[in-house]
C-alpha cells in the first residue's frame, strides 16, 4: 500500500477538521490516537470508521488487522500523522470513530451516574469518564458549557473510557436516582448518605462551584470533608471519591 504523502489528501483534511468540536458534531465523528486507546473500542466490539497509521513507525501487524475489519485503513507519511494528533510524541495509529457506536445508558439499569455542570477543562472531564469506567458501571451526564469528552485531550483523559461510559447532555438529571450536590463546605459528610440506591453526583466547575438553583433541585447535599485549610478538590477528584465511596457502600452491603 502506497503511503499518502500530501498534506492536501482529501481523507487527511476531512479528519483534520475533527480537531474542531463543530465538525464534529455536524458529522458525529471523532478522533481517537493511540494503540491503547484504539485497543479500548477494539474491546468493546466497536470498530473504527477510518485509520490512519504511520507509514514509519508502523503499529504491530495483528492490530492493524483488526483496525482493517472496520472502515478504510491509510497508511501516511509519520509527520502527516503527527499534524493529524495532538500529542507531543506522535501516536502511530490514529482512528476515526462513530459518536452513533457509543454506548447509550439504559434508565432501567443504569443506577449510578455523575453529573458535571460547566465544567470546562477537558482533562477533568475526560478523568471523570475514566473515574465513571473503572468505578461503575456508571454514566456521565453533561451540562451546556462542559467540555467535550471527545476532543483530543477528552478521549485521552478517559484512557479509552469513552468506549464503555454512556454520555449524555441535560441541564440536570431528571428526578428518579437521588440528586447528592457535592459542595465544599456542606455540613453533611458524603458518608452519611446511603448511596445504595439510584445515585447520581453533581459536581460543579471548581472555582465557581454549584449555583444556588441547582443545589436546590438536588435531594442531598454533601461535601468530602477535607483537612483544615485545604484548597476545595477539582471536579475530576471530588466525582472520583463520590463514586469509591458509593461503590463502598454497595460492597459492603454484598
Amino acid at each position: 500500500m502506497e503511503p499518502i504523502t500530501s498534506r492536501a489528501n482529501a481523507r487527511l483534511k476531512a479528519a483534520r477538521k475533527l480537531q474542531a468540536k463543530r465538525n464534529r458534531l455536524a458529522v458525529g465523528l471523532f478522533l481517537a490516537e493511540g494503540e491503547d486507546i484504539v485497543e479500548e473500542a477494539l474491546s468493546e466490539g466497536i470498530l473504527p470508521a477510518e485509520t490512519f497509521v504511520a507509514a514509519g513507525r508502523r503499529p504491530e501487524e495483528a492490530l492493524i488487522a483488526r483496525l482493517a475489519r472496520g472502515g478504510p485503513l491509510h497508511v501516511v507519511e509519520d509527520e502527516l500523522v503527527a499534524e493529524l494528533g495532538s500529542l507531543g510524541h506522535p501516536a502511530r495509529v490514529i482512528c476515526v470513530f462513530k459518536v452513533e457506536d457509543l454506548p447509550a445508558r439504559d434508565p432501567a439499569t443504569a443506577d449510578l451516574g455523575v453529573h458535571l455542570h460547566r465544567v470546562i477543562d477537558p482533562g477533568n472531564v475526560g478523568t471523570v469518564v475514566r473515574a465513571a469506567g473503572a468505578l461503575g458501571p456508571a454514566f456521565l451526564s453533561l451540562s451546556a458549557g462542559c467540555s467535550d469528552p471527545l476532543s483530543a485531550k477528552g478521549v485521552r483523559a478517559s484512557m479509552g473510557a469513552v468506549f464503555r461510559v454512556p454520555i449524555e447532555h441535560a441541564e440536570l438529571p431528571e428526578a428518579g436516582p437521588a440528586r447528592v450536590a457535592l459542595v465544599a463546605g456542606a455540613e453533611l459528610p458524603l458518608w452519611q448518605i446511603d448511596l445504595r440506591p439510584s445515585t447520581v453526583f453533581v459536581v460543579g466547575a471548581e472555582r465557581l462551584g454549584l449555583p444556588d438553583e441547582i443545589v436546590a433541585a438536588c435531594e442531598h447535599v454533601a461535601a468530602v470533608p477535607q483537612a483544615l485549610g485545604a484548597d476545595s478538590l477539582n471536579a475530576a477528584s471530588a466525582a472520583t471519591v463520590a463514586l469509591y465511596e458509593a461503590v463502598r457502600q454497595r460492597s459492603a452491603a454484598g
